[in-house]
């Protein structure tokens, strides 16, 4: 299935349900990354995390796709990060990969080598620039994986198939 028939699908059972449907990111906003330049005044993570964000533009454009469609969705205990809506109304990929990153508490080494770009009830779910793989990952666990795909239209309509 396409993604974009995918994402039709998607929007249409989330207005079936009354799911809140998140606007599109900007073009602009998909722009800054993918022609960024390093800027100084930046912090190192923010940096890294931009330049990993990047990677994810270039190697996987049906996400950009479901971006244009979509920033980030709450849909029936799946949840995929926002990139520009600040939390509470959906989490925020920056701050949840800050998180996951950047705490006090502990770093768990599997997932600060990944960006997370969300989770369910049981798993988090991953983006490996280094393999270019989307992965399903036990969130108690982390460096077991239920699932790798190497395409965002199919890793899309497996985490979805747990809610249809």
């Amino acid at each position: 299935m396409k993604i974009e028939d995918t994402l039709s699908d998607l929007k249409n059972a989330m207005e079936k349900w009354d799911y809140p449907i998140q606007h599109p990111v900007k073009n602009s906003f998909v722009e800054s990354i993918t022609n960024r330049k390093n800027d100084s005044n930046n912090s190192p993570f923010l940096e890294n995390l931009a330049d990993e964000l990047c990677i994810l533009f270039v190697n996987q454009p049906d996400y950009v796709t479901f971006l244009r469609k979509m920033d980030g969705l709450e849909y029936d205990g799946v949840t995929l990060f926002s990139l520009s809506v600040p939390e509470p109304v959906i989490k925020n990929f920056f701050v949840m990969n800050e998180y996951y990153r950047n705490n006090d508490d502990y770093i768990d080494p599997d997932l600060a080598e990944r960006l997370v770009i969300g989770e369910n009830n049981i798993s988090l779910f991953t983006y490996d620039t280094k393999t270019n793989l989307f992965e399903i990952r036990d969130s108690a666990s982390s460096e077991s994986v239920y699932g790798s795909f190497d395409n965002f239209a199919n890793f899309l309509t497996e985490i979805l198939s747990a809610v249809k």
